[in-house]
């Protein structure tokens, strides 16, 4: 069972299925984060099938249903409670009530003084139900997961995270470690300018831990290991362009004003279905999810292995149906045959239809990296990632020359984009950790100047609040960082020599386990002097889920590893914790889980990176 799998079992049995009466609906009420949450586990025939009728959003103004409950599912603060208390007549302008009865569920547990605030307003008689489900992270596939706070990134770095802030993610984290029913001792990252927040965040998340299992919600079971690292661990790989399906197409195809869109928040895509693109019938629209089989297999794939899978398809399906398309398998005169070909007419048709729409994918990511412009920049990043070229030999001096013609077209050359060339730059310069002999600090500010990226030069000084030395000064302490692991490159793509370091990081948990404890300890905060939960008497409160998830794969025993990024993550990055799980063949194999406050594609990470400080 995938984590995805796991969280929509979670709202179905533990929500939808106690209160579904057959013959009788239900309206759901949703804040921002439930609605996601929703959205991202369940399909409306599955809203339908357990007796919901109809979804609400709970910040905006609603028609009364007298005549049916209500369930809500919202975070537990003073907003989301107090727009409950107006739909049951308190302050409120309406004499009466919006529903009939009110079962609230919880994406998280709810605070003693807020429990007792409902416990004692005026909507306590319609309260039938009271329970915190442990689920405010959202599964975007298998063994990923957001907590959807994209301005996190900006709190973390720029100086602006409050503890009340830190808080809620550290609550959010563990609600992951809910709904995997694991209870992991966080390990830190040392080399690392930002230790301070993440020695915070790890002291709230242990000590939330602890009180989950005090309140019977978790086992106490360490088996697992959750690492918490900051985005200073690899500041290389959101940079890259990457030519794998997923990363290839949401980098390529979310940032252009075409008729073919990657929408990365909806996770559609958009496109013409004939070639008159002035029509809007003819614009076509698929979900890029773990549900689309074909998607599925495709995404983790080079772009040139991919091209080569649908040819395999589109055939194998043309040979499945080849009745359908005159081919022989059949009689035309016989009713039978008559009536098989056209119940399989449609299947056919979605099947091609399907399969022509990633052809379509893969044509418009071929056709953005054919522009001129694309194909020289993933040669260069990929020389600047790894300190070599493609042959073996440490580029050195040679940068400022290979460069000249991406910062200052020759000869009407292709013009590149104040984003390739800043990811170029910046790309080289954390490959030297600082301005060596190669590229001194005056030879960078003239290069920006005759890049004509004056406006973007904010990007580089920033990276300095990652914990980047870029400069070579002494304001960021030294600190040795973990020697990558050696790879075979032999029948590696030459665009695609750089891996990410969160790689390392779970083969070194996974296969070798030996991860350096030097550099990432376990982490073991004192104790926190900030209340236990106390339950008793609250016999309308249920909490958790029980220990009953044990998922991922049906491996009941299998151990899991967590690893959280503070800020965001990469699409590179994501496919490594599939590449990895997928090398555990046993039944008790690890399984990886990756997550952060964001999912970003490179040029939204430069946009933070570049309004850090704003």
């Amino acid at each position: 069972m995938s984590l995805k799998d796991a969280a929509r079992k979670i709202i179905v049995d533990d929500m939808f299925r106690p209160l579904h009466i057959r013959g009788e609906w239900k309206i759901l009420v949703v804040d921002t984060l439930g609605k996601k949450i929703i959205s991202t586990c369940l399909k409306m025939k599955d809203m339908l099938d357990n007796g919901i009728t109809l979804i609400e959003d709970l910040s905006k103004a609603r028609q009364p249903l007298t005549y049916l409950d209500a369930v809500y599912f919202v975070r537990p603060n003073q907003e989301n409670i107090g727009h409950i208390k107006k739909d049951f007549g308190e302050v409120r302008e309406y004499s009466g009530r919006l529903y009939k009865n009110a079962h609230l569920f919880f994406t998280e547990i709810i605070p003693d003084e807020m429990l007792k605030d409902i416990a004692k307003s005026d909507i306590a008689p319609f309260v039938q139900t009271v329970k915190e489900l442990n689920l405010a992270f959202l599964p975007i596939e298998e063994r990923v997961f957001s907590l959807d706070n994209p301005a996190a990134y900006n709190e973390y770095y720029g100086g602006k995270m409050t503890d009340k802030r830190l808080d809620e993610i550290a609550e959010q984290l563990v609600t992951v470690c809910a709904t995997l029913d694991e209870s992991p001792c966080p390990k830190v990252r040392t080399c690392n300018s930002n230790l301070d927040c993440v020695k915070k965040l790890a002291t709230k998340v242990q000590a939330k831990l602890e009180k989950y299992k005090e309140a019977d919600i978790l086992t106490a079971n360490n088996k697992s290991q959750l690492i918490i690292l900051d985005r200073g661990f690899d500041p290389i790989s959101p940079f890259l362009h990457e030519l794998t399906f997923q990363s290839m197409a949401y980098d390529l195809l979310s940032a252009v004003a075409a008729s073919s869109k990657i929408d990365p928040v909806k996770n559609t895509y958009t496109f013409d279905s004939t070639k008159d693109s002035s029509l809007d019938d003819n614009k076509k629209e698929i979900i890029l999810d773990t549900s689309n089989e074909v998607w599925r297999e495709l995404r983790h794939h080079h772009i040139s292995t991919v091209l080569q899978i649908v040819n395999q398809k589109t055939n194998a399906l043309m040979d499945k149906y080849a009745n359908l398309r005159g081919s022989g398998g059949g009689d035309p005169n016989s009713m039978l045959d008559m009536k098989s070909m056209i119940n399989k007419m449609p299947k056919y048709k979605r099947e091609e239809a399907n399969l022509n729409s990633f052809i379509k994918l893969a044509e418009d990511c071929m056709t953005a990296y054919n522009s001129g412009t694309v194909e020289r920049a993933v040669k260069l990043e990929q020389d600047m990632s790894t300190g070599f070229d493609s042959t073996g030999k440490p580029i050195g001096e040679r940068f400022v020359k290979a460069c000249v013609p991406v910062f200052v077209p020759q000869n009407n050359g292709p013009l590149f984009t104040h984003y390739q060339k800043l990811r170029v730059l910046i790309l080289y310069v954390l490959n030297k950790k600082g301005l060596g002999k190669h590229l001194t600090k005056e030879t960078l500010l003239k290069l920006i100047e005759r890049a004509e990226i004056k406006k973007e030069e904010k990007a580089v000084n920033n990276m300095i609040d990652l914990g980047i030395d870029i400069f070579g000064t002494s304001e960021i302490q030294d600190r040795r960082e973990p020697p990558r692991k050696e790879r075979d490159t032999s029948g590696v793509f030459e665009t695609s020599r750089w891996t990410p370091v969160v790689m390392d990081i779970m083969e070194a948990v996974v296969h070798e386990k030996n991860l350096d404890t030097s550099h990432y300890p376990f982490f073991h905060a004192e104790s926190q002097n900030d209340g236990d939960i106390d339950v008793v008497g609250k016999t309308s409160l249920m909490r958790g889920h029980g220990k009953k998830q044990q998922v991922m794969g049906g491996r009941a025993t299998g151990p899991k590893l967590i690893i959280f990024v503070m800020g965001s993550i990469s699409y590179s990055e994501m496919r490594c914790a599939h590449q990895v799980s997928e090398t555990q063949t046993t039944r008790n194999g690890w399984e990886v889980i990756i997550g952060s406050d964001n999912i970003l594609t490179p040029e939204r990470y430069l946009d933070n990176l570049i309004k850090l400080k704003d």
